[in-house]
């Protein structure tokens, strides 16, 4: 835990002032962990026989990030000629890069760098540094909540197979730091309060989901972390996970409820 708490004093700080600059600070940062994250999926998958094509994943970060205009209609098209990448190069390469590869390749996109693209669009939308605090909160809100209560009262586990740890105690310790945190952010936002708390709910539920797909994704691939980056927390998916979800939960609430 000691080791767990000095990672966040040290990598929360310098997160949180990336995400103030905004603009090409948080571009890079975000392009920076899609790498490393791409980079952990192809280490658990490559014992297995799957390519994972870093140097495409890591062109199409570039490109979703610095395309003009900075727009979904640009994603839409990038990640079409992606695919169309991926079609050419399984049947230039047939039958060496395989289906599982070429489907695990168009997972990495989409896990990676879709979310991250949404939350720098948050970010640089009205308002964007309160909306992208408020993913961050959410996330970490689940996560600190959940880990405590479980660490304190957890004795029910529901998921032994896929993660051991994880106890009902500890996810309702979750769900209940998150609808806080809302209500908490709803106040000093001017928001309506059971709006936020609402998506507090919903953001919990489904960060919950993003950690225990993740550590699915591990269990099948026989690894316990996804890398030793962040000394403590693992890898950048074990502290991204449920951000990669939240923030589609954040951004449809902004722009469809709230």
């Amino acid at each position: 835990m000691f080791q767990r708490t000095v990672t966040i004093c040290v990598w929360a700080p310098i997160f949180l002032a990336v995400v103030y600059l905004g603009s090409w600070p948080l571009r890079l940062l975000f392009i920076g962990l899609i790498m490393l994250g791409a980079n952990e999926i192809k280490n658990m998958v490559e014992p297995s026989g799957i390519q994972v094509d870093l140097p495409a994943i890591t062109l199409l970060s570039c490109a979703t990030f610095f395309s003009q205009p900075f727009s979904e209609m640009s994603l839409v098209w990038l990640f079409f000629g992606f695919l169309m990448f991926l079609f050419f190069k399984k049947v230039l390469l047939f039958p060496a890069f395989s289906l599982p590869s070429l489907a695990m390749n168009c997972f990495v996109a989409m896990y990676l760098i879709i979310p991250f693209w949404l939350a720098c669009d948050l970010r640089l939308g009205e308002d964007g540094l309160a909306w992208i605090l408020v993913v961050a909160s959410l996330t970490w809100s689940y996560d600190t909540f959940a880990y405590l209560g479980g660490y304190c009262f957890g004795k029910n586990h529901p998921f032994p197979e896929i993660s051991p740890q994880k106890s009902v105690e500890g996810i309702f310790a979750g769900l209940l730091g998150c609808v806080t945190s809302m209500i908490v952010a709803a106040i000093l936002l001017h928001q309506s309060i059971p709006g936020f708390a609402i998506m507090g709910l919903f953001g919990g539920l489904t960060a919950q989901v993003g950690d225990l797909a993740e550590s699915t994704i591990k269990r099948e691939y026989g690894v316990k972390d996804s890398g030793k980056v962040l000394p403590g927390h693992g890898g950048v998916l074990d502290r991204f996970d449920s951000f990669l979800l939240v923030v589609f939960v954040v951004l449809i609430f902004k722009r469809f409820v709230l």
